[in-house]
This record gives structure tokens, C-alpha cells and sequence, in this order.
């Protein structure tokens, strides 16, 4: 089979014949392409025999590589808002209570009360991993980020925090040897190196210098020898290989054994804890050997299974976390400078004024109200009364994977993508909406964050 998937995809280039173009020749859905190109799953022989014949027809391919793309004079006109759309985007029965969350979560972060132990965050971002540590009562004392606009962001909400560098690769060994006597002792330093190496949105380049960075996040370990390190990346790390074909996740808890840690990692989901999104991730956590603690991360809080020992919380929803902001179509305001919404071209408007929730515009039933490129997961709707799906950093773009709103018919707001991150909305975003979008976009969540942070005050303590 994977002789078979390489023959395809080396013919399907040759010919000049794209995945999507493929996929409307053959009848097969570009998923089920996709997936098996990628050598994820395989396709049955009806399949593979209705793509051979379709490569191996010059006539239809050329017709379909030749033909002209569908150019839209991009258009754009007000929306008339449907009464039955605003109506159905009433306040949820859970959005009161989040709130209510997500202010405490401020409240926690503002106080000076309590600020019993100390933290660094590396790779600090706009500082979500940090807004939960500190309302688990953590100081943040230190933090290093390498972009300015992010770094602004982080200073502006921890103004106390000394800046320990930018790039940590361009840290000294003097430099951190003078930085942990001028910090003192710190109980945990936490942080997450930049996933893009890492994530299959990428291209997973195994060779690419940031999938490196943990070894710099190690020198900050071994100078400050911290009680607990956490370290926070995307799920499918737990999969990636080095260079020299080992599991990088089995390469860093080796690292960090040898330094004197015990390290365990777990995947998880941020909404069995309550965050209103599924966002898969891996959190690594490290003890220092001496404690005698066995790393540990708390058991989920939220979500449909029921037992007889155990009822958790419904998952919290899409709805929960944005319903009581105004409802926009593409183009209008708010008074609420972050609730915004991007206008969009008429065309693109028109491909998804009928798509019901969860679908893509890419399947509906007439071709011509279908984008001419993209997956089955762009141009996508998602679901009002489910948790939200994983926010990115272009959840601004409504060509993008999954950022069309339930119900009207644009991509999300920056308010709405912070919400469902579980940042409150006290929290200060300043700087371009490209660097606001990033930040965001790329932070663990704060609620997630503050529910790891208190299992760490246990280890501890």
C-alpha cells in the first residue's frame, strides 16, 4: 500500500493534478485523499481503482489542470440581519457562570495576597500560561519572550516581571548565571517552545532549529534548579521523531532525567477542564528528585460521561463563552473595540450564507456555491452548543480551518477568540489585531493553566 500511495501522489504532481482536483474526478472525498497520501489510513480497491482510472485518462485531466480558475471580483455589501439568526443567539444557560470564572481568574491574578511561591515563564508569549500560574498565587518574577509586540502585551499585565532576555538561544551562560542570583530561588518555571515545528499545520520539519528550544528551556532549569518545570506543546509532538529517528518526546524526559527530574507527560483535552474548546495538548511535567513527589496533573472536571462514581460537568460550549457579546454579521462593530467583525466579500458571504453548523461550504450540494480550493475543514461552521474548536492564529481568516461562526456568517472576533481561551476580558491587548491574533492564538489557556498550577502548589507544598 505505501508503493501504492507514493505511485499516486508522484503521478497525481506529474500530471499537475491537485489533491482537490483529484478528489471531484474520482468522487473521493479530499478527507479520505488526504489522510491516505499522508499514510494515516488506506483506501478501499473500489477507490484506488477509480483514481488509476482517472490518472491514467489524459483527456479529463488535462480539461480539469487547464481550466480556468473562478475569479470573484471581490464585493462587499451589508448584510441584512435574519431575525431567527439573532434570536437563536441568546444568552446560554452557562455563560453567566464561566464569567463568573474567568472574573475570579482575573481577581486571583490582580491580588498581591497569597503570592506564596515563584515562578519564571519562558517562551512567555502574551502571557496566558503566566495569568494562570499567578492566580494559583505563583509570582511571576521573571519572563522571556522574543517578539516585541508580545512581549508589550506581557509587560503591560505583569509590569512587575523582569525581562530575563528575547531570544533564548542569544542568552549567555554569564547572563543566566547573573540572572538566577539576581532572582533568587524559584519554586517553578514553565513555558512551552514554539510548536510550529512540531504541528502538522506546519511542515513538521524535523531539522528545524526550534524543535531545539527545549534544550535552552533545560539551561534555565539547570541554573535556577527549580522544584517543578512544565513545559506545554501540541499533542503530536508525542509522535515526531528526531533526526536520528527517536521520539523527541522520549529524547526530553531523557534530558531532563539526567538533570535530575522525574518527568512524566500527559495529553489532554482543554475541555475536560472546563475551557470552552477542544484543544488537544501535552503537558510535561518534571519534579526534582529530591522532593520525592511523583509528577502528576489534575483529573478532568468536565464532560458527557456519566458513572455510578462520578457525574462530572457538562462540557462548557461555544455559547457559554461568547453568547452575551452583541451579535455581528461581517463588517459591524461593537462598542467593544475587540469585538469587531472582519467584512468579507459578497461571494465568499454567498458560499456560506446557507451552510449549517459543523459543515463547510465545500459541501454544498451546488458546485457553484463551493470555494474553488481548500479542505473540508475551511470555510467551516462551527457549533453553537459544543465546545469551540481549537482557536488558531489566523481565526480571523474565514477561508481558515473551522472559524466561521455558528451562526452568523463571518470569522470570530479577537473578543470572541479571547473568551474562548478563557482569558478575561480585563485582560490588556494592545498593538496590531495581527500580533493580538497570534498571541492569542498561541497561549495555553489561562483556566487551563490555573488548574495545572494549583496540582503543582500540591507537589510542592
Amino acid at each position: 500500500m505505501g508503493k501504492m500511495k507514493t505511485h499516486i501522489r508522484r503521478t497525481r504532481e506529474r500530471l499537475g493534478l491537485s489533491q482537490a482536483k483529484l478528489a471531484e474526478l474520482s468522487k473521493i472525498p479530499q478527507h479520505l485523499l488526504s489522510a491516505f497520501e499522508l499514510g494515516k489510513s488506506d483506501l478501499n480497491p473500489l477507490m484506488l481503482e477509480s483514481i488509476e482510472e482517472v490518472l491514467s485518462d489524459r483527456k479529463v485531466v488535462e480539461d480539469v489542470t487547464t481550466r480556468r480558475k473562478r475569479y470573484q471580483k471581490h464585493r462587499y455589501e451589508k448584510i441584512e440581519r435574519v431575525k431567527e439568526r439573532v434570536m437563536r443567539s441568546t444568552v446560554s444557560k452557562g455563560n453567566r457562570e464561566y464569567l463568573g470564572v474567568l472574573r475570579e481568574l482575573a481577581e486571583n491574578h490582580e491580588s498581591i495576597k497569597d503570592k506564596s511561591v515563584r515562578a519564571i515563564s519562558l517562551f512567555s508569549g502574551c502571557g496566558g500560561f503566566s495569568l494562570g500560574f499567578s492566580a494559583a498565587g505563583f509570582e511571576i518574577v521573571g519572563f522571556l519572550e522574543l517578539e516585541q509586540g508580545l512581549r508589550d502585551i506581557y509587560q503591560q499585565n505583569f509590569p512587575n516581571s523582569k525581562e530575563l532576555g528575547t531570544d533564548i538561544t542569544h542568552v549567555t551562560q554569564e547572563s543566566l548565571d547573573s540572572l538566577s542570583c539576581d532572582i533568587g530561588e524559584v519554586d517553578a518555571i514553565i513555558g512551552g517552545p514554539p510548536c510550529q515545528g512540531f504541528s502538522l499545520s506546519g511542515k513538521r520539519q524535523i531539522e528545524d532549529p526550534r524543535n531545539g528550544l527545549f534544550r535552552h528551556y533545560l539551561r534555565f532549569v539547570d541554573a535556577f534548579r527549580p522544584k517543578v518545570a512544565v513545559l506545554e506543546n501540541v499533542r503530536l509532538l508525542t509522535s515526531m521523531k528526531s533526526p536520528s529517528g527517536c521520539l523527541v518526546k522520549d529524547e526530553l524526559e531523557a534530558e531532563f532525567k539526567s538533570h535530575g527530574y522525574l518527568i512524566e507527560n500527559f495529553v489532554i483535552n482543554a475541555k475536560d477542564y472546563g475551557v470552552p474548546q477542544h484543544r488537544e495538548r501535552v503537558i510535561f511535567v518534571a519534579v526534582r528528585e529530591e522532593l520525592f513527589k511523583t509528577p502528576s496533573i489534575p483529573l478532568k472536571s468536565h464532560g458527557i460521561e456519566k458513572d455510578l462514581f462520578a457525574k462530572p460537568n457538562p462540557y462548557r460550549t461555544f455559547a457559554d463563552a461568547c453568547s452575551d457579546l452583541p451579535f455581528l454579521e461581517s463588517g459591524e462593530k461593537s462598542n467593544d473595540p475587540l469585538h469587531t467583525a472582519v467584512s468579507h466579500p459578497s461571494h465568499v458571504i454567498e458560499w456560506l450564507w446557507d451552510v449549517k453548523e459543523g459543515a463547510s461550504a465545500h459541501e454544498n450540494e451546488d458546485v457553484k456555491l463551493r470555494p474553488p480550493s481548500g479542505y473540508n475543514t475551511t470555510y467551516k461552521r462551527q457549533v453553537w452548543d459544543e465546545p469551540a474548536s481549537t482557536v488558531q492564529t489566523t481565526f480571523g481568516m474565514i477561508s481558515g480551518c473551522r472559524n466561521v461562526h455558528p451562526i452568523a456568517t463571518r470569522s470570530l472576533t479577537i473578543r470572541e477568540a479571547a473568551r474562548i481561551q478563557s482569558f478575561p476580558d480585563s485582560y490588556h491587548f494592545q498593538g496590531s489585531k495581527g500580533t493580538i491574533r497570534k498571541g492569542i492564538g498561541n497561549a495555553v489557556p489561562p483556566l487551563l493553566a490555573n488548574i495545572i498550577a494549583k496540582k503543582i502548589r500540591e507537589i510542592i507544598s
